[in-house]
């Protein structure tokens, strides 16, 4: 699966504020777990270079009944982890994301 673009609101702790952002995520097959990269404002053009946070790595996991979306190194959620993890739903298809998971 090449990269592909996600759109998502992250909310600012303790705040009704939410930032509109715009990153590349990619699929890594070794340990299924997605890239997030290059983090923009989504209401402005790009005038730096510069992502406005660090890379990324999440994965979907299995909790419960549920499935939840958690950092790959510390296997939490944040919320972070999960705007991103909405991001990719609004991409991809259930089936998608639970072939890649569910393996």
């Amino acid at each position: 699966m090449r990269p592909f673009e996600i759109n998502f609101d992250f909310p600012v702790a303790s705040s009704n504020l939410k930032i509109s952002l715009r990153a590349t995520a990619e699929l890594h097959h070794s340990e299924p777990h997605y890239l997030v990269r290059d983090f923009y404002l989504t209401d402005g053009e790009h005038k730096t270079r510069h992502s406005v946070l660090p890379e990324q790595l999440i994965r979907r996991i299995k909790s419960g009944s549920k499935h939840a979306w958690v950092h790959k190194d510390s296997e939490k959620e944040s919320e972070l982890s999960i705007a991103i993890g909405k991001g990719i739903e609004s991409v991809l298809s259930e089936d998608e994301i639970d072939n890649t998971f569910e393996k």
